[in-house]
């Protein structure tokens, strides 16, 4: 029979192995502690701009990165609702399969939002045109611009706890096969208005709802240097100096790196500016990073 003192000591295992059972359980099941839990990512920068005779941008550590837009994955005159020709897609994955750096999809004519049938058509279409990037290219990351989150200004900006923001999630939850299946998450920051707080409300708004999604993996946003197009006044115009500069700053305190996108003119590619001032803000930024350039971000995980 056991003493008194073995019964106390067991007892003491059992409630303790209770506890560590309890406390474990608040982890969600996708999201374990790992070692990148622990140690920030190194933050990094990537450079999606368009611009012609552009020098190379990594001697101030901003690193390159593949875009692959409609005009290349799809045929001429195919329908909006189609998906691009498996071929096309494979053969463009397939010339990337070396690539060091993440890979994003920029498709951008299939709806987000809707009716049930028509989100997960758009989700079905996603998965098959990922599973012929990831077949062709399976160690390189791919991530998708701007589909998840939803890009939605206002109901990102409003109360978490109110109905239109919830919706907004919910919208997002739709879409989950595709944030499980990417390797990164690129949400779309773009500016549209002059209210500097709406922007960091919805910057920082984007950004957590896509690391919700994300689920452990990193998060880089998409910046532009100039008002979005859709803005009919300020449209295209750059930034002040010092909204970029915020603009950068808060991306660094909540995300894991940006995509810089810009360069693209009304005639095609824009001439590179040297003296531009969003120029000038970015390499003041990246001289305050670590001055030591990160190495490939090899903290992202190729499913």
């Amino acid at each position: 029979m056991m003493g008194w003192d073995s019964i106390k000591l067991l007892l003491f295992i059992m409630v303790s192995a209770a506890m560590t059972g309890i406390l474990l359980s608040r982890y969600p099941p996708a999201i374990e502690p790992t070692a990148s839990a622990s140690f920030p990512r190194p933050f990094v920068v990537f450079d999606g701009t368009l611009y012609k005779n552009k020098p190379s941008l990594e001697t101030y550590h901003v690193r390159p990165i593949t875009v692959l837009y409609e005009s290349r994955l799809f045929a001429a005159n195919q329908s909006p609702v189609a998906v691009p020709p498996e071929p096309i897609v494979r053969s463009l994955a397939y010339e990337l399969r070396d690539s060091p750096e993440p890979v994003v999809l920029d498709i951008e004519r299939w709806p987000l939002k809707g009716d049930g049938l028509t989100v997960q058509s758009t989700v079905g279409k996603f998965l098959s045109v990922l599973s012929w990037v990831k077949g062709e290219a399976p160690s390189v990351p791919f991530g998708i611009y701007g589909t998840v989150p939803v890009p939605d200004y206002w109901r990102a900006i409003r109360d978490p706890a109110s109905v239109e923001f919830r919706s907004w999630q919910q919208d997002n939850d739709r879409l989950e096969e595709i944030s499980n299946r990417v390797d990164a998450l690129f949400p779309s920051i773009y500016t549209f208005y002059t209210d500097r707080q709406g922007w960091v409300t919805y910057a920082i708004a984007q950004i957590a709802e896509a690391k919700r999604k994300a689920k452990g993996k990193p998060v880089y946003a998409f910046l532009w240097p100039q008002y979005h197009e859709s803005n009919r006044v300020l449209g295209l115009r750059p930034l002040d100096p010092d909204y970029w500069e915020l603009q950068l700053n808060t991306v660094h305190q909540h995300a894991d790196g940006l995509v810089i996108w810009g360069g693209w003119g009304a005639n095609g590619p824009e001439s590179w500016n040297e003296e531009a001032p969003w120029w000038q803000v970015t390499k003041q930024f990246m001289r305050r990073l670590d001055q030591t350039a990160p190495g490939a971000p090899a903290d992202i995980r190729v499913q």
